[in-house]
């Protein structure tokens, strides 16, 4: 297993950060590698909630759903079927959001497995060092379009040094 944690600060209150993040089938609006992001259940957010993401990278694709849902507060969600990603087996991402003074901190950890050990050894060499810096990317741009309001695109220009590196 994969894992990395990332946080970074965001000019903004936590009900407004959360109601970004709880807008469950709009990922796209904040993740500069989702090309385009949709509800898949006729449940909006919460646990339970599925989405299909298109993503920017070789066509790729993947339906997730809320495995674990703490209102206003966190979110887990599941990879559950990916599509296009070479060697990735299992993939969970979490969302948590607390208040830091006038201004919210939007914490992420990713979570993967590799299909065997040909992509276990892809990993170490090439993709540890991608999925990091997707991670990055994500946590960036939610905060650019949480504080700007402007939907983010793989060209967006994006606070990456903000982001702090805890995993």
């Amino acid at each position: 297993m994969t894992t990395f944690k990332r946080e970074i600060e965001i000019n903004a209150s936590k009900e407004k950060v959360w109601q970004a993040l709880a807008n469950f089938g709009d990922i796209c609006h904040g993740h500069p590698g989702v090309l385009t992001s949709n509800l898949t259940s006729t449940q909006k957010s919460g646990l339970g909630a599925t989405r299909h993401c298109n993503f920017t990278m070789m066509g790729a694709t993947a339906e997730e759903r809320a495995i674990e849902w703490r209102e206003g507060e966190y979110y887990k969600i599941e990879a559950y079927e990916i599509k296009k990603l070479p060697g990735i087996k299992t993939m969970i991402v979490d969302f948590a959001v607390r208040q830091k003074g006038d201004r919210s901190v939007l914490t992420s950890t990713m979570e993967y497995s590799m299909k065997n050990a040909f992509f276990d050894l892809m990993n170490n060499l090439v993709m540890k060092k991608m999925n990091a810096q997707l991670l990055d990317g994500i946590l960036a741009g939610h905060k650019k379009y949480i504080e700007s309001g402007e939907i983010v695109t793989q060209k967006t220009v994006l606070e990456l040094d903000k982001v702090v590196k805890i995993i």
